[in-house]
Formats: structure tokens, C-alpha cells, sequence
């Protein structure tokens, strides 16, 4: 590789720059059509992510103290509440955030794009100055109308604002490298801030701040020794700063042995593997997950999917890549092949396969494939006849719109699904409310925290009961109910807390089915079996 180059003269911004912001507004358009039905909360992870922040972690805040222990780390739920004072105890404090957050994504990776790619374009052709502009805006614009993203961003979880901030610290630091040695040290800093700020939100992107430290140290090395110290020192303090409300908690768990260390319980369940990118049966703590394609091929081909860049718009990835490799400079080597690596090879080696976890590497796919475009520009810009040159660069923007056509399709169709599934979870709700009295306690096992935010029941979740606390329930005075899905218990938890204290209760209670509310089933439970 050649030796990099950081800081070349810049040319003008491009004029039609001013329209970047504008991409926020696919982002924004799909918030403002699912808000009136639709509250961010579904599954499970939300519930947790907003009971922690309006919770504890408010009250924590309030009193000026440090966020206490959670399951994740505090960057997202410190933010909902925050936003929380503004707007109120409510789950559009954490939409909104999220909201915000994947409006800004496609914004900085438009300018994360013009910055390691196309600020160098030689004005001289008109191909190139074309390119300087399009490049970033369709790299933001691909971002904008991917469907993943559109979801992720009106729900109550922390995936777009480690999204955009790890995007906007990306961006910082090609900025860095880039700009005069003297002058240049804030940005390094904001750059440092941002990617720490995306390590408190979601702990994968630690994977990703490895390819940009590599960066950053490639740029230190080009300024003078003192200045390098002076700027290294400040972007490090910036990020111990950030970092503060995890690194102050997890100090004093480790001064005191035997304790958990907080918000670490994710990284305590998660196992990785090489050898996992070929396999595709997992035990884990979600069960037996059986998928039907080997995790690595899986991942490799998930940019293909409708919720990402469709197969019409995934192969320009291949030109891209090709693009960065031959170009050999160090901020799109690092800043963009080097996350996007971290990602996948992170991702293949679990034994999990989610299509929301693809989305921490979008911001690089996107470019890429923006630059594999360009690519096929510059071959088209050599077609001898004229009148065959306008037919071919016609074609191509045929197969961009249709290609973008159909992500905003399917990130609609993504959308939408999840607003009718909570519809379906809330129908669930009332129907189990109709069929049980006032007094009842229920077991629940997939559709717990749903029912404990919408019912007015005594819920109680089937994975953490054991024989003692089901007996003390089943000599309780009060009604007791059973809300399960029988077959996915048999499946994916046979020889789990779901199944076994299922099947304690069929051993020791009488179980009568009162009603088929598909996937679940209701079943009243007396003590005479």
C-alpha cells in the first residue's frame, strides 16, 4: 500500500451540497405516518430499554448520580431521559430519540462520503465533478430509503443512535485527517467523543473503533511529535469523559469481587466462533435457533434482502469495493472496508442472525456501493459513440430509481408489519382481559412485558418461576391463567425454564384450555391435576 495521504489541499465544497439535509426526510416522513398507532414498545428489549430510563435511571439523573446497573449500556437510555423531562414520562420520548437519530444517519454518511471520497475529484472532468456531488447525496439517499433503518428508527431501541453516532465520528475523523496539523485537533476530539458515545450505546461498535483508531494513529503519525501527543492526549481524555458512566461502575464491581460487572450481562451470554459462519443450529439463551443458512453466508448476503439494498442494488457493492481496494487510501480502506469487516466478522462468528444487526455497518455498504456507481460512470464515460454513451447512463439511472423503488417498498412493508404486529399484541391483550376476571394472575411466556404495560392482570413471567413459587401460585386464592405458545416451547425451548414449568404444570395442576388466541393459547390452571 501506498503511503497515505491526509492532508491534501481541499477543493470546494460542492455547491449541491446544501441538499444533504434533505435526506433526513424519508427518515422523518416514516415516523410521522406510524406515530397516531404505533408507540415504539414491542417484544421485549424495548419494554427493558424504557422501563430502565423513565425508571431508575431518571430518578438516578435527578439526584445527579451515576446511571445504575443494566443489561446494556446507558448512552440510548440515558438520552430517552433525558428527552423525558421535555416530553414526559411517555414511550415517545424514546421514539423520538430514535427518530432523530435515524434522520440524522444518511446525513452523515453524505458527508462521511464526500470527505474519503470525493473531495480529491479533479474538477477538470465533467464525469468527476459529477461524481463529487452525486456520490455522497446517492450514498445518503440509500441509507434514507432502507427499510431496516426506517424501523429501527420508530421504535424504543438504541441501534440508530449508536448508528449515527459512530457514523458522525467516522466522518470527524476523515475530517482529521484531512485538515492542517494545528488546527485540526477538535476535530479529532468530536471524532473521539462520537465513537465513544456509540460504545455507550451498543458494545459492538468497540469492534469498530478498532479500524479507526488505526486511522487515527496513521494521522498522529503525520503531524509533528508534540502535536501528535498534544491531540492524542485530548481525543483520549474526551472519549474517558464519555465513557465515564461505565468505566466509574465497572471500577468499583471490580474492586469488589463476586459482582456482576453492569452493563455487561449481554456480552456475559454472548459466545463467538469462527466456525460459527458455517454452522446454523445454535443452543444459546434464546433456546435451540435453527436458521436455514450458515450464519457467514448469511450475513454476506443480507445487503441483498428488501430491508437493505434489494438484489438489484447490492451487486453494485463488488464495483465498489473493487474501487477502494485500487485506490489504496487509507480513509476509505479504514473508515469503510475496516468497519464494515469488523461488523460482518463479528456478527458471522455469533449464533445469532437478526436483520437489525446489519444495520451497524450500513453507513460503508452504502458508500461503497454509491462508489461502485461511479465506478460504472467512469466506464460508461468511455463509450466512444455519444449517442450510445446516453442510452447506457440512461439505463443505469432506470435501474437506481427502480432499485430504490423497491427498498422503500419493502422498508414500508417492514414498517408496517410492526405496526400491525403491536396492533395484534394489543387485540391479545384485550381478548385475554375479556376472558379472565379482574382478579386473575397469569402466566406468560413471549407476550410478558406487553401484558404487564397494557393489562390490568397480575403477570407474571413463566421463565423465571421453579416448582417452589408455581406451587405458592397454584395455592394462591386467586384465579391463575396460562398464556403460552405450546408448540415454540416444545421446540425452541425443550429442556428450558418455559417448557419444564409447562410441564410441571400439566404434571401437577389442572390445565383447561379456555381460548386459541394463535400463536398463544389461554389455559385456566387449578391446584387438582
Amino acid at each position: 500500500m501506498s503511503a497515505p495521504a491526509f492532508r491534501q489541499p481541499a477543493n470546494r465544497r460542492p455547491s449541491v451540497m446544501w441538499l444533504v439535509p434533505f435526506l433526513a426526510l424519508p427518515v422523518l416522513a416514516v415516523g410521522a405516518m406510524t406515530f397516531s398507532r404505533f408507540d415504539g414498545l414491542y417484544g421485549q428489549d424495548p419494554f427493558a430499554y424504557y422501563d430502565y430510563a423513565v425508571g431508575p435511571l431518571r430518578a438516578a439523573l435527578q439526584a445527579l448520580q451515576l446511571p445504575p446497573p443494566f443489561t446494556w449500556p446507558p448512552g440510548y437510555p440515558i438520552l430517552v431521559a433525558l428527552a423525558s423531562f421535555v416530553l414526559g414520562v411517555t414511550p415517545r420520548a424514546g421514539q423520538v430519540v430514535s427518530l432523530l437519530a435515524g434522520a440524522l444517519a444518511p446525513v452523515f454518511t453524505a458527508l462521511l462520503a464526500y470527505e474519503v471520497w470525493s473531495k480529491d475529484r479533479e474538477p477538470s472532468a465533467p464525469v468527476s465533478r459529477l461524481m463529487a456531488h452525486a456520490v455522497p447525496l446517492l450514498a445518503g439517499l440509500l441509507v434514507a430509503l432502507t427499510g431496516q433503518l426506517w424501523q429501527s428508527s420508530v421504535v424504543v431501541m438504541s441501534d440508530t443512535t449508536a448508528l449515527a453516532a459512530a457514523t458522525a465520528g467516522a466522518w470527524a475523523l476523515a475530517c482529521y485527517g484531512r485538515r492542517d496539523a494545528h488546527r485540526s485537533g477538535v476535530w479529532l476530539m468530536v471524532a473521539s467523543g462520537a465513537v465513544a458515545y456509540a460504545l455507550l450505546t451498543r458494545w459492538a461498535y468497540a469492534l469498530v473503533a478498532v479500524p479507526f483508531t488505526a486511522y487515527a494513529l496513521l494521522a498522529l503519525a503525520q503531524r509533528g511529535r508534540s502535536v501528535a501527543i498534544r491531540h492524542g492526549l485530548a481525543a483520549a481524555a474526551v472519549a474517558l469523559i464519555v465513557l465515564a458512566p461505565v468505566l466509574a461502575p465497572a471500577i468499583r464491581s471490580l474492586a469488589s469481587p463476586g459482582n456482576d460487572l453492569p452493563f455487561a450481562v449481554d456480552l456475559q451470554v454472548y459466545s463467538w466462533s469462527p466456525l460459527n459462519a458455517l454452522r446454523r443450529q445454535f443452543v444459546t439463551a434464546d433456546g435451540l435457533l435453527s436458521y436455514r443458512w450458515p450464519n457467514g453466508l448469511w450475513y454476506a448476503l443480507a445487503p441483498a434482502h428488501r430491508f437493505y439494498f434489494t438484489p438489484l442494488l447490492a451487486p453494485l457493492l463488488i464495483p465498489g469495493l473493487w474501487a477502494v481496494i485500487r485506490r489504496r487510501a487509507a480513509a476509505p480502506l479504514f473508515l469503510l472496508i475496516g468497519w464494515a469487516a469488523a461488523i460482518f466478522v463479528f456478527h458471522a462468528g455469533a449464533p445469532w442472525q437478526n436483520f437489525r444487526f446489519n444495520l451497524a455497518h450500513l453507513p460503508p455498504l452504502a458508500i461503497l456501493a454509491a462508489v461502485g456507481v461511479e465506478l460504472i460512470v467512469l466506464w460508461l464515460a468511455r463509450v466512444k459513440r455519444p449517442v450510445l454513451q446516453r442510452l447506457a447512463l440512461a439505463a443505469l439511472a432506470l435501474y437506481l430509481l427502480a432499485g430504490m423503488a423497491l427498498m422503500a417498498r419493502g422498508g414500508w412493508a417492514l414498517t408496517r408489519s410492526f405496526v400491525e404486529r403491536k396492533e395484534h399484541d394489543l387485540a391479545l391483550v384485550q381478548q385475554v382481559q375479556d376472558l379472565t376476571p379482574p382478579d386473575a394472575q397469569v402466566l406468560a411466556f413471549g407476550l410478558t412485558l406487553t401484558l404487564q404495560h397494557y393489562a390490568d392482570r397480575t403477570i407474571y413471567e413463566l421463565y423465571y418461576q421453579d416448582e417452589a413459587s408455581l406451587a405458592a401460585l397454584l395455592a394462591a386464592e386467586q384465579p391463575l391463567y396460562l398464556l403460552l405458545d405450546t408448540a415454540n416451547a416444545a421446540s425452541q425451548w425443550n429442556g428450558l425454564p418455559p417448557q419444564e414449568n409447562y410441564r410441571w404444570l400439566q404434571e401437577h395442576a389442572d390445565l383447561v384450555k379456555v381460548a386459541d388466541l394463535p400463536p398463544l393459547t389461554l389455559f385456566e390452571i387449578s391446584d387438582t391435576p
